[in-house]
């Protein structure tokens, strides 16, 4: 018997799947320490200089245009705006809103708490990349989006 292959279905469950995993990841990441200006704001305090721990090439996808991409994180801190620790998360190169000179804060209980949350948020921000970018490992090999940081 064979079996179906409707490439539009599976297109659609794919980007269902990739939105839902988007948005549980989104939701592990973040916590009501003030919404996403705390986030910034929090960011703008953290220790510098940020560690890379990903080199990624993005091509965008319209034009095809190389970028280089580039996701760090900060090692974790006390929060400026009040109790618990943060951890600044970067990816720069892509014009996204992770995009800026301090990036956007996680925060956790402590600091082994945030660095989680953080890595979860970071996560967050290479999804996000990918809606605009194909992304690849510097020497060209596709990256997996399931590829843990």
């Amino acid at each position: 018997m064979p079996i179906e292959d409707d490439k539009a279905a599976r297109e659609a469950k794919l980007a269902e799947a990739l939105r839902t995993n988007l948005r549980k990841r989104k939701a592990a990441a973040r916590k009501d320490f003030g919404g996403e200006d705390a986030a910034a704001a929090a960011a703008d305090a953290a220790p510098t200089p940020y560690n890379d721990v990903r080199n990624l090439l993005g091509i965008t996808h319209g034009s095809g245009e190389r970028r280089a991409l580039t996701l760090s994180l900060s090692a974790p801190f006390p929060n400026p705006g009040g109790e618990g620790w943060a951890v600044a998360v970067r990816l720069s190169g892509d014009g996204g809103q992770f995009d800026t000179p301090s990036g956007k804060a996680a925060f956790g209980e402590d600091g082994l708490a945030a660095l989680r949350k953080a890595i979860d948020l970071a996560q967050v921000a290479i999804d996000l990349a990918s809606t605009t970018h194909a992304l690849c490992w510097p020497d060209e090999r596709p990256y997996d989006l399931s590829a843990p940081i």
